[in-house]
């Protein structure tokens, strides 16, 4: 009996592909399976022009892969591209194990990986997208059955076309679900936004260290982190206090990868769109990468792809406690999120950063109305403080959006304020 457990990986070198090289592509989809738990026995390669349009890969190829699942004990054969239903289906007629590509991997990881209810609603939507052109590959002959009073379709209703339906009809409640929690985002958002706290977006490729990175920032490890690929999938969003006192809103999102299956892309779209509404983004890079301008290029395609391309962004290489050459540009910043090397660095590029959208402002406060000051520092910066006997005039630098809300905290004129 084969072992689930021991996997095949099989890669198609194609003419057009000029980005990743097959060897490093199938590095990743090792690392993939290692996180869903699967051990890479052996991997194979093939060059072709185009896939064949019947198996992805050539016939003497399969007859080949079957001779070694049966020799190796294999229970799992992984594309590294993705199968057609057809494709996949005529694989399983010949090879005795169980055949896989890429996106289902990924599906699978996503789905063991969710903790959140909105990642486990968009990830069952992206697995039943996934599904609905397979039905036909998995339930082989379309049998008839005679239909019975209150079934829709009527007498003969082929098992596809319920199968389909119920699909259809998930996809449907699924999507109300997700656009429910869309709505709760949205009036979050709103609440924050009538005091407004900057946003600094963490994205990167996946495993580059962005939750360890979130993690020291708050000392807590409140956000789960793994040296795997995709070990978080939610959003979270914590506070953080700059060096200058400013409080922002860090926030934690799902990693990217190179060919990310389009159904997840879909699904996690009001996710991934969280991005757009930052002040501010900080690309992390792992250093010890050596295909990281690879990764660095997917990162900034999904940002320009979601219309965040325009915010501006912060390149910060991260991992470089655990490199000796030192390959990454020198105008950029190095850091070690796990062991908070050059962390503070970052804070302050951030406060500088941040500063760009700030202008000096002057104003007079009562006495009676001094509590504002607090908010005033949690939000930007007092340059000078001079008390007087029932009133303090202030310079502070403070942007736009918290200006207007400080004016109408304070239900100050333009007497008060300059």
């Amino acid at each position: 009996m084969s072992d689930i457990k021991r996997a095949l990986l099989i890669g198609v070198d194609l003419a057009n592909n000029k980005d990743f090289s097959i060897d490093e592509s199938l590095e990743e989809l090792s690392q993939l399976a290692d996180t869903k738990g699967a051990k890479t026995i052996q991997t194979i390669i093939q060059k072709k022009d185009k896939p064949d349009h019947k198996f992805f890969i050539g016939k003497g190829k399969v007859f080949e892969i079957e001779k070694i699942c049966i020799k190796e004990n294999i229970g799992i054969v992984i594309f590294d591209d993705n199968l057609t239903p057809a494709q996949q289906k005529n694989l399983e007629d010949i090879i005795p194990a169980k055949i896989i590509d890429r996106t289902q991997l990924i599906l699978d990881i996503f789905a063991q990986r969710a903790r959140t209810q909105e990642a486990k609603l968009q990830i069952e939507l992206a697995d039943k997208y996934y599904q609905l052109p397979r039905l036909i590959g998995r339930t082989g002959i379309l049998s008839q059955q005679v239909g019975n009073i209150g079934v829709r379709g009527g007498a003969g209703e082929r098992r596809i076309e319920i199968d389909r339906r119920r699909i259809r009809d998930r996809i449907a409640y699924l999507k109300k679900e997700i656009e429910k929690i869309k709505y709760h985002r949205t009036v979050q958002r709103a609440k924050r936004e009538e005091v407004p706290i900057p946003v600094v977006s963490l994205v990167g490729y996946t495993n580059v260290g962005k939750s360890t990175l979130l993690n020291y920032l708050t000392k807590k490890n409140s956000v789960y982190a793994d040296n795997k690929l995709f070990a978080t999938l939610d959003t979270t969003t914590r506070k953080v206090k700059l060096p200058s006192g400013k409080i922002v809103l860090f926030t934690d999102t799902v990693g990217f990868i190179k060919k990310l299956p389009h159904q997840l892309i879909a699904a996690f779209k009001s996710t991934i769109e969280e991005i757009t509404h930052s002040d501010l983004i900080i690309h992390l890079i792992d250093a010890t990468n050596p295909n990281y301008r690879n990764a660095e290029k997917v990162v900034l395609g999904v940002l320009k792809d979601i219309e965040a391309d325009k915010i501006p962004i912060i390149n910060v290489y991260n991992k470089c406690d655990l490199i000796k050459n030192k390959f990454y540009q020198s105008n950029c910043l190095c850091i070690s999120a796990s062991k908070g090397d050059k962390v503070l660095d970052l804070l302050n590029i951030i406060d500088k950063k941040l500063e760009g959208n700030m202008k000096y402002r002057k104003l007079i406060i009562p006495f009676s109305k001094l509590s504002i000051v607090d908010r005033i520092k949690s939000v930007g910066r007092i340059i000078n403080y001079l008390p007087y006997k029932n009133f303090v005039k202030l310079t502070i630098m403070i942007d736009e959006k918290n200006w207007e809300q400080t004016k109408k905290k304070l239900n100050l004129n333009s007497k008060n304020t300059r």
